[in-house]
């Protein structure tokens, strides 16, 4: 049973809930833990957590006070003073700590014989002079910090936008600064979305006082782990991989996604990604909606845009003047709504910070798919399915440079494995029975697979003998040549899954096998290319290929295996050609990317799509540097 996660507020779970779904971003807790640990001086460590909306902000300054509140040897000496997550009602440093003395109040049992703090607060209310405010909310709470014989941890989020919305910002964080300098009953652990000028420029008040921690999004391995807490459902790398980049590696959008379609294949879960999107409208309106006007102009144009855009592209999107654009980027900045993602001091570029929320624009925007949103999503479940089903760097290594004595075994064994699939289950013998495109996709060379294609070919002749083939008999006849053809190159025997490709082409012609007349041209092109043969006819299969690829609503992941393979072998340049001439551009743009960035070329594509294309290109490097 995993433990409960809400959607948006992690405040809502108990302290034994918090510390038994919390499992990512534990070393910047054990991080910031210690450095608690360690203010026991004259002065204390004082500390920011610096990451945008989503990141796990929140999560993780609640698990610290769970932390506080459940080991003895920090209880003994700290209290956690936790605020809201949004703190509208502080413009002064008075209103401040009558905020902090507010939550002291709700948060800390009552002391014998200390006054009434509820009662306290409001009196406080009524005092309008803000020296005389702070001055008298400050002594209280420093009061039960003495009867407490503790140091208040303050625990509070969002200080940039406190800050921002102070009528006289500086003047306040001097006056915070000289009490948490000098005060070593109070401790400061805050949050923000951005980085900001109180604490980046050296003649700003907070400058120097923080301790940071930036939070970075989750890699591949923490999003599987939290994957697996949320929806109880263990995923291949390579899938979460593919979630890793839709999301951005953020956890509240990843945890989102683990909560709808946990049960799913990645290829169901994009299947239902408008359903998901429906089911999660009301968040993303509210978030939208949360937005002032001018704010939320800006906001849609970098959506439209789709990539890291500069401050004039995304003004000219809006409609908007360069200099109004550039200061409501600033606040998305500040809010952690938009991120900086490139460019330069000069020419930053911006892109949005929660990928789904892009998502669900340019899917609502055209009450459909997105054309090249939904390419994006295919490849993506084409490619990283094939990192999932097979070693492909092993696989093409081996067969690129002819493998070794040595090193056979071990591609043979691994490819073994793969026939040992659980995900097979009950459907493994009809799949090597069909022989068709699902044993292209999935199937290892074997005896029993080569006998599966050899007796659906004899079953084919019996049928031709005893008279005219039904249409029925005429498609297993290109489905068990297809079969027998993979078989074959799997097995190195290159000429003969030349020919046998080849009569798996004719035999698939006119049969409405538009999918395996493609996996042939592959087939055929790959065996002419690793057998150092018949170039004119690899060429001409990748046009076929590329041509019946357009026509398809997926991508069968031989198709990507052939112009991998062809990258390496032929050039970046006669690829990328072949790709961006040809009507299947738009599903393959994150190869097209990564052949272009290979070639030191400039690219301007949406975020997911360039790493989709840095992926591809580390498995480049890597073949290129096993080949040598």
């Amino acid at each position: 049973m995993t433990a409960p996660v809400r959607k948006y507020n992690p405040a809502f779970l108990t302290d034994a809930e918090l510390v038994a779904s919390y499992c990512v971003r534990t070393s910047e807790l054990t991080s910031i833990v210690e450095a608690l640990r360690e203010s026991t001086g004259a002065s204390n460590i004082h500390q920011i957590v610096i990451g945008p909306r989503g990141s796990g902000k929140t999560s993780l300054l609640l698990r610290v006070a769970a932390e506080i509140r459940g080991e003895e040897s920090l209880s003994h000496r700290l209290l956690p003073i936790v605020f809201a997550e949004e703190n509208y009602c502080v413009a002064t440093v008075g209103e401040f700590w009558l905020e902090c003395l507010h939550r002291v109040a709700d948060q800390v049992p009552s002391i014998e014989g200390a006054p009434d703090l509820r009662r306290m607060v409001e009196e406080l209310r009524t005092i309008q002079d803000d020296m005389v405010l702070a001055d008298r909310c400050l002594g209280a709470i420093q009061d039960v910090a003495d009867s407490a014989a503790k140091r208040l941890v303050l625990i509070v989020e969002n200080l940039n936008m406190m800050f921002r919305d102070m009528p006289d910002a500086n003047t306040a964080a001097w006056r915070l600064r000289h009490t948490l300098q000098t005060d070593p009953r109070i401790v400061l652990l805050a949050s923000a979305t951005s980085r900001f000028d109180q604490i980046d420029h050296p003649d700003r008040a907070l400058y120097d006082l923080f301790r940071t921690l930036q939070l970075r999004p989750l890699n591949t391995e923490e999003c599987a782990t939290l994957w697996g807490a949320v929806s109880g459902q263990c995923r291949e790398l390579g899938t979460v991989r593919s979630l890793e980049i839709l999301t951005g590696g953020s956890p509240r959008l990843l945890a989102i996604v683990a909560r709808f379609g946990g049960g799913l294949s990645f290829q169901d879960l994009m299947a239902q990604l408008l359903d998901l999107v429906d089911d999660h409208t009301e968040y993303f309106k509210s978030h939208l909606e949360s937005l002032p006007a001018q704010e939320r102009r800006v906001y849609l144009a970098l959506a439209e845009l789709w990539k890291p855009a500069s401050t004039r592209e995304i003004a000219e999107q809006a409609r908007l003047d360069t200099s109004k654009c550039s200061a409501q980027l600033k606040r998305l900045v500040e809010r952690g709504a938009v991120i900086v993602a490139g460019g330069s001091a000069r020419r930053k570029l911006h892109y949005l910070a929660e990928r789904l929320y892009n998502i669900y624009y340019l899917l609502r925007r055209g009450h459909g798919p997105d054309r090249l949103l939904e390419a994006l999503v295919r490849f993506m479940a084409s490619y990283y399915s094939l990192r999932e089903l097979k070693d492909v760097g092993v696989r093409l290594v081996a067969d690129i440079s002819n493998a070794s004595a040595e090193v056979t075994p071990l591609y043979q064994g691994t490819l073994t494995k793969l026939l040992a699939l659980p995900e097979l289950g009950e459907h493994r013998a009809e799949l090597l029975a069909k022989a068709g495109e699902d044993l292209v996709k999935r199937v290892a060379p074997s005896d029993l697979v080569a006998g599966q294609a050899e007796e659906a070919l004899t079953t084919y002749e019996v049928g031709r003998l005893r008279g005219t083939p039904t249409p029925e008999l005429k498609r297993g006849l290109g489905l068990a040549l297809l079969g027998k053809a993979y078989v074959e190159l799997e097995l190195r025997r290159f000429g003969q899954a030349i020919e046998t490709s080849t009569q798996a082409i004719h035999a698939c012609h006119g049969q409405a096998l538009e999918e395996g007349l493609l996996n042939a041209h592959c087939i055929r092109a790959l065996a002419c290319l690793r057998d150092g043969t018949g170039e004119s006819m690899y060429e001409g299969d990748v046009q076929a290929m590329l041509e019946l690829l357009s026509q398809l609503d997926s991508i069968p992941s031989l198709v990507i295996e052939v112009l991998i393979v062809a990258s390496i072998k032929l050039g970046a340049a006669t690829v990328r050609d072949w790709i961006l001439t040809s009507p299947a551009a738009d599903q393959l743009l994150p190869l097209a990317t990564a052949l272009d960035q290979e070639l030191g070329l400039e690219t301007s594509v949406a975020q997911e799509v360039d790493e989709v294309a840095q992926d591809i290109r580390r498995e480049f490097s890597e073949l290129r540097e096993a080949i040598e």
